[in-house]
């Protein structure tokens, strides 16, 4: 779309939810728009009051690309909290941008070349952590974003500028809230019944995603109580009772009174849709639950066109039993420094042993697993510790033929100050790593497979800034997490619908793969395919697969991280 003053024209995708706000501020000084599109009003905005201005505007999720036609200059912009991706990158002295990097496929001048350095992050984390990419000189634009480069003739590999317009508010921040527990909720609930308002607007059917959990039930008894119909809830049930909240949705739609659809999906179902997931996910990614998340938008999408969903309000409220656990551990650590000077001289004199000697596998493996050890036992610092816990193989160089991982967000963050709480940092990192790049990604691209649009309440950046300032006795209080959220719900569903053991979409990997897809496995991780890529290790990889297959221990979970890379690679590489 080109502006009306032929300045600047722009390539958007994505969501302006406070367009309709936007537009009378637009015409209170004006401006006349010709549509009625959310577009428009970006680009007029853009017009009158510069890009950085209107993007603090802006309430919405997008990535969008800018061309100031008049000071001969590109900018590409992704939406605070990453919820639609942006690639970028060179080859061969031409500069690349889109959403997906198999956009870039038909150019001539694209040669892509898997950057072994982010596969080692990617195996790491069963994610590609941004900026990073899986193929080098290509990155993605971090959350928050602005990134420039000329177009006088003058653009070449490191002209691009790159500039944060925001960022999640940082713990070590001062808090700013001084209210009761009643003015947190009630401030909350405000923004919330805002956020919710403005992406129930559209032009298209809308629905939600219903789990009967504590995040999603808030989010749909808020658009229950704004519509004028029964809202349109969808959940998956799943034969393995372990795995099934259906029936917990159920009730709570019940109660609600929406229009529930529930799926009760097979494993074969599910299973037919592993071949779909290299042209879903641009890179390699493998959250194991983006399987049922796929499954969910299909049929969510023959229904809706639009789905509102209840992520992030974990991160935001201490959702996660895995934050008390990591601060248990880190304060017992914390508490025997002197162990760790021991310890520390111990694996640092086998390490230099080691070193010493000839290349070969037993030398590769035990290096590997001290470099695992000094993680565990030996951390920088709280964030460098939590991303190892939180890393899915924390051994993924001893399968790898070259690579070092480089240093990824936990380990760049450094110390926190000693006096900080860390609940509030584990979900300040949370926030800027786990959430955009696992949880935003997986949802993102299985709902864009079935053109289905994902929109999430709790991402308004006015509720995010909002949680940053709440204490942690407020978020967690009595020993329960979301205790803002709880009241809120509490007021529209009785208790005792959603007060139960949080499950998430969640698949029997380990069964799956000794079973059903065994024989497809066992393709992408032949030993010959393996040695003739020269990506992993081929004797390693296959005693993982074997172990597995034995029975002795499952490694399901990071078996899939593999096979992920590999069906991404054959895809990718035969286009």
């Amino acid at each position: 779309m080109i502006s009306a003053d032929g300045r600047f024209v722009l390539a958007m995708n994505g969501e302006i939810y406070n367009h309709p706000i936007i537009r009378a501020e637009l015409e209170n000084h004006g401006q006349g728009l010709k549509g009625s599109s959310d577009t428009e009003v970006l680009l007029e905005g853009i017009s009158k009051w510069g890009l950085e201005s209107t993007l603090q505007r802006a309430i919405g999720m997008f990535a969008f690309a800018l061309v100031d036609v008049r000071e001969r200059k590109l900018f590409l912009v992704r939406d605070r909290l990453g919820e639609k991706p942006l690639y970028y990158g060179w080859s061969r002295n031409h500069f690349f941008f889109g959403s997906e990097l198999k956009a870039f496929r038909p150019h001539p001048d694209f040669v892509p070349e898997v950057d072994r350095g982010a596969l080692a992050l990617f195996l790491r984390h069963g994610y590609l952590p941004s900026p990073h990419c899986i193929l080098s000189g290509f990155h993605k634009l971090l959350p928050g974003h602005i990134l420039t480069l000329p177009l006088d003739g003058s653009a070449a590999p490191g002209t691009e500028r790159l500039k944060k317009y925001w960022a999640v508010p940082c713990p070590s921040e001062p808090l700013g809230f001084s209210g009761s527990a009643e003015d947190c909720v009630a401030g909350l609930e405000e923004l919330l019944e805002s956020a919710v308002r403005m992406q129930m607007l559209a032009d298209v059917p809308v629905g939600a995603f219903l789990s009967g959990g504590i995040d999603s039930s808030t989010v749909v008894s808020l658009m229950q109580q704004m519509a004028t119909r029964p809202i349109k809830t969808f959940n998956l049930g799943f034969p393995d009772a372990r795995l099934d909240e259906s029936e917990h949705a159920g009730r709570v739609a019940a109660h609600l009174g929406t229009d529930h659809t529930t799926w009760q999906c097979t494993d074969s179902e599910l299973l037919e849709l592993v071949k779909q997931l290299p042209n879903a996910y641009s890179e390699p990614f493998a959250d194991d639950s983006q399987l049922p998340t796929l499954a969910l938008a299909r049929m969510a999408r023959k229904q809706v066109t639009v789905s509102l969903s209840g992520d992030g309000g974990d991160e935001l409220f201490l959702g996660y039993g895995r934050y008390v656990r990591t601060l248990r551990r880190w304060g017992e650590i914390q508490r025997h420094p002197h162990l760790g000077t021991g310890l520390r001289c111990g694996i640092n004199s086998l390490s230099s042993l080691l070193w010493l000697l000839p290349p070969s596998r037993a030398k590769k493996k035990y290096l590997s697993k001290l470099k695992r050890a000094r993680n565990q036992w030996l951390p920088e610092h709280l964030p460098a510790y939590y991303g190892h816990r939180m890393s899915l193989n924390k051994n993924a160089g001893r399968y790898l033929m070259q690579a070092e991982a480089p240093p990824d967000f936990f380990e760049m963050e450094g110390p926190i100050p000693s006096d900080a709480n860390g609940l509030s940092w584990l979900s300040y990192l949370d926030l800027n790593t786990y959430l955009p790049d696992d949880l935003l990604t997986k949802v993102d691209r299985a709902a864009m497979a079935f053109s289905l649009e994902t929109r999430m309440p709790f991402l308004d950046h006015r509720i995010v800034e909002y949680a940053a300032r709440l204490p942690d006795n407020l978020k967690r209080r009595d020993e329960k997490p979301k205790w803002p959220l709880r009241q809120i719900l509490n007021r529209r569903v009785p208790v005792a619908l959603t007060e139960r053991r949080k499950l998430g979409l969640s698949t029997p990997m380990g069964r799956w793969l000794r079973g059903p897809l065994r024989d497809w496995a066992e393709a992408q991780l032949s030993e010959k395919r393996l040695k003739d890529e020269g990506f992993f290790d081929a004797v390693e990889l296959r005693q993982l697969w074997n172990q597995h297959q034995s029975g002795k221990r499952d490694r399901g979970q990071i078996l899939w991280s593999f096979l992920m890379y590999q069906a991404w690679y054959e895809t990718f590489s035969s286009d």
